[in-house]
């Protein structure tokens, strides 16, 4: 099985003019597959005068009907880029990519298998730990290692690493890689199997030292990123016992280690003695560098001694699940997808702080703690879904590398729940965001909702997303963001003030925006009120509601009424303003009510809303499922008009 196929159409081996032609000649086309979705790429020729459009069109493989899929995006290198979505994994599907030009245009058609999800196999071998076994043992169930590291040196695949309950003070770091047929399984074999990062010479330790001020000390010599009291009560690094005693950063407790002692400041000022006290002495928890490894059923818990440091790394890892852990107060990121790590699934865990986020932001901004539940920013084709994240600054974060375009390109992040977080609950920063995916995803309580800030290339799908009770803003934009990006679908609203679901902090461009429900609170549903926005920007389809009179605010300019909008600017066109009549808000229920003007109101939009109830889909992110009320709107591509 292949996820990644390149063809070429016949237009490459014809000989091409050297002058510049305005007909597109289509070139190879590639598709990366992951479980439910597909990226394309599509080379062409010609096109000088730039007035193409390009598509997409697919059908299970053999079938006689094409389905339409999305409109392409421009990309460089002489390149169109889409994504075909909500497919089924393990399964062929012919794709046709064609370009429209008045000038002479093309298609090619290649077909596709959706990855499959790496299955457990039958275990050869079950290599046993325990926390009263013997590297000596043979590794069996009734005679077990105490390492997990030793039992790792002897795994080949298909084999099993099982885990008994019980904290193991200990890291792991894979050598062996599985196979597709015979992945190998790092298991915990029942609950409470804990893997912890702390020195233990620090749990219990009676020689505290009282310094004055409600800070003790002991001798320290090692180096570390993370304190905790009594597990879970995460101190703040300060710089110095200087800033220690006089509270810096507006922080009452905390943590400084210099010359040669550690000292530790507890909120109600008592000794350290009465409590455990966790001092991360390991960096990673699970370090896999490796491929075909099923990690689940962990506990991993004060991992960090640098900025590498994560409860679970994956570095170059390609074809691993990671499943229903639990990473929390860590001293770096609880998951982290780095260097190339590819065709990942991170499913089903739990990533929590449960004090970062009570601490003041301008304490934690570009410090220590600015620390994320998943991080993204590994390779191509990696799936995080059903994960929940917790407490920590942000929440799911992707990106970081704006030179390499395939950092985090075809990655799929849906159906996670994001809830509490300090600053962000979804970034997707710096890179290229080539058939970047982000949909089905609630946000509840972070600063702001989703950052893009910035993506350079697209296309970016931020689709069917809730993104309620952020304590500023539903979407923030900055740093010349020029990646396309098609928002879609979303449902964004708050109860704090003030709030709005757009609300820009710089410049930014091509940010489409089709069928959400923007709710501004004390806030314009749409905030432009310094002219951030730049070129490409623009909203159709949309239900606007806000307190303010003037509820539209673009580059700087008020507009108080939906004709006002569409006529100025030529902007929603198909929208509407009122009251999206959700069933329960307050109790997080974002559906509709019969009656809302929501309903059978969406312009259609083939590749993205392709299934509805009604007479046609409803905008923002749920179908409410009554009957036709109204008719159908237009039906319309992602071709920016």
């Amino acid at each position: 099985m292949r996820k990644l196929i390149v063809l070429l159409s016949l237009g490459l081996i014809a000989a091409v003019p050297a002058a510049a032609q305005n007909a597109s000649t289509p070139g190879a086309i590639a598709f990366y597959a992951t479980l439910n979705n597909v990226g394309v790429r599509l080379a062409y020729g010609g096109d000088a005068n730039a007035n193409a459009t390009a598509r997409l069109e697919w059908r299970p493989a053999g079938s006689a009907t094409w389905n339409a899929g999305v409109a392409m995006t421009r990309i460089t290198n002489q390149r169109w880029a889409g994504s075909v979505l909500w497919l089924t994994a393990d399964t062929p599907y012919d794709i046709r990519a064609t370009i429209d030009d008045p000038d002479g245009g093309g298609s090619v058609t290649g077909t596709i298998r959706t990855r499959a999800e790496v299955q457990a196999a039958p275990s050869l071998t079950a290599w046993w730990v325990a926390t009263n076994g013997s590297d000596a043992n043979p590794g069996t169930q009734n005679s077990p290692f105490a390492t997990l590291q030793a039992a790792a040196a002897h795994v080949q695949p298909g084999d099993q690493i099982r885990v008994k309950a019980g904290v193991y003070s200990q890291t792991l770091d894979a050598t062996v890689s599985g196979t597709a047929a015979q992945p190998i399984q790092l298991i915990a074999d029942a609950p409470g199997v804990v893997l912890d990062g702390a020195d233990p010479a620090y749990r219990n330790r009676g020689d505290w030292r009282e310094d004055g001020g409600g800070i003790w000390s002991v001798p320290y010599t090692g180096t570390t990123r993370l304190v905790c009291a009594d597990s879970l009560q995460r101190l703040y690094h300060q710089a110095s016992l200087a800033a220690l005693q006089t509270n810096a950063n507006a922080m009452t407790q905390g943590w400084a280690a210099e010359g040669g002692r550690l000292y530790v400041k507890l909120e109600d000022l008592s000794s350290p003695a009465g409590h455990v006290m966790s001092v991360a002495r390991y960096d990673i928890g699970i370090y896999l560098d490796v491929n075909y490894w099923i990690v689940s059923g962990f506990e991993v818990r004060h991992f960090g001694t640098t900025i590498a440091a994560s409860g679970i790394t994956l570095r170059g890892a390609s074809h691993c699940v990671v499943s229903g852990n639990h990473s929390h107060t860590n001293g770096g990121k609880e998951i982290y997808l780095r260097v190339l790590a590819a065709d990942n699934l991170i499913e089903s865990n739990l990533c929590r702080d449960p004090r970062i986020s009570g601490w003041p932001w301008a304490a934690t901004k570009a410090h220590e703690e600015e620390l994320q539940g998943i991080s993204n920013r590994g390779g191509r084709g990696n799936v995080i879904r059903f994960n929940v994240a917790r407490g920590t600054f942000d929440g799911i974060d992707s990106g970081g590398d704006t030179s390499t375009e395939d950092v985090a390109a075809d990655t799929d992040i849906h159906d996670n729940l994001i809830d509490t977080v300090a600053d962000d609950g979804l970034e997707t920063e710096s890179f290229g965001a080539i058939n970047f995916r982000v949909y089905r995803n609630r946000v509840i309580n972070p600063l702001n909702s989703m950052s893009i800030a910035p993506s350079i290339q697209g296309p970016e799908y931020v689709l069917f997303n809730t993104f309620s009770e952020y304590r500023k803003g539903g979407f923030k934009f900055s740093i010349s963001s020029t990646g396309v990006t098609w928002i879609c679908h979303n449902t964004i609203a708050s109860s704090k003030t003030p709030t709005g679901p757009v609300y820009p902090t710089g410049p930014y461009s091509n940010m489409h925006f089709r069928n959400n429900i923007l709710v501004g609170n004390g806030q314009p549903a749409v905030g432009d009120d310094a002219g951030e926005s730049q070129t490409g920007n623009d909203f159709d389809g949309d239900l606007l509601k806000s307190d303010w009179a003037n509820f539209f605010y673009w580059r700087g300019v008020p507009y108080g009424t939906l004709g006002a909008v569409q006529g100025a600017l030529g902007f929603e066109l198909n929208g509407r303003y009122g009251d999206p009549l959700f069933n329960a808000a307050a109790s997080g229920d974002y559906t509709l009510r019969a009656g809302s003007p929501a309903i059978d109101a969406a312009i259609r939009l083939p590749g993205i809303n392709d299934v509805w109830q009604g007479a046609a889909p409803d905008i923002g992110a749920f179908e409410f499922g009554a009957a036709d009320v109204t008719p159908p709107a237009a039906i319309r591509d992602l071709t920016v008009d």
